[in-house]
């Protein structure tokens, strides 16, 4: 299910931790198409003390993946993906440890409500400050197990 996802330049690359992770180093796996914005994402995540595990553009690669039992999962859907609600969806279903981030554009009160039903338990629209970002993966990853908005 590449979906308009995998039209990107992206690859679906493992990366795995060169020590083991701290208690509040948590892996996140990008699930961006846009190459710019999964490197921006990419240097924030590892400034953060989240390495990046997995980056990929289908939900196959997801399911391939043996995560640990908690991880952080950043999915673009201001991108204008059409897909990315089913994908999503498939995603937080087969991986229930995943703690998704959805990424949104500004002013898209029906779509941060959709992530939110769909599992998300974090929206941010873009464009988002470093702050704004660390913010949300912190309510993502400690923050109450239902969805809490953004």
């Amino acid at each position: 299910m590449v979906g308009s996802w995998g039209r990107g330049s992206a690859r679906e690359t493992a990366v795995g931790p060169s020590r083991p992770l701290g208690v509040d180093q948590v892996p996140a796996v990008l699930w961006v198409p846009d190459d710019d914005l999964r490197l921006l994402l990419r240097g924030i995540l590892t400034l953060q003390h989240h390495p990046v595990a997995l980056e990929l553009t289908s939900a196959e690669a997801l399911r391939r993946w043996e995560p640990p039992p908690v991880a952080l999962l950043i999915v673009d859907a201001a991108s204008g993906a059409e897909r990315w609600r089913e994908e999503l969806a498939d995603a937080l279903a087969t991986r229930p440890e995943l703690r998704a981030i959805v990424l949104l554009p500004r002013g898209q009160q029906k779509l941060e409500h959709e992530a939110e039903a769909l599992g998300a338990r974090v929206t941010l629209a873009r464009p988002f400050g470093i702050k704004d970002l660390a913010e949300a993966i912190r309510r993502a990853l400690h923050g109450p197990a239902t969805p809490t908005g953004g």
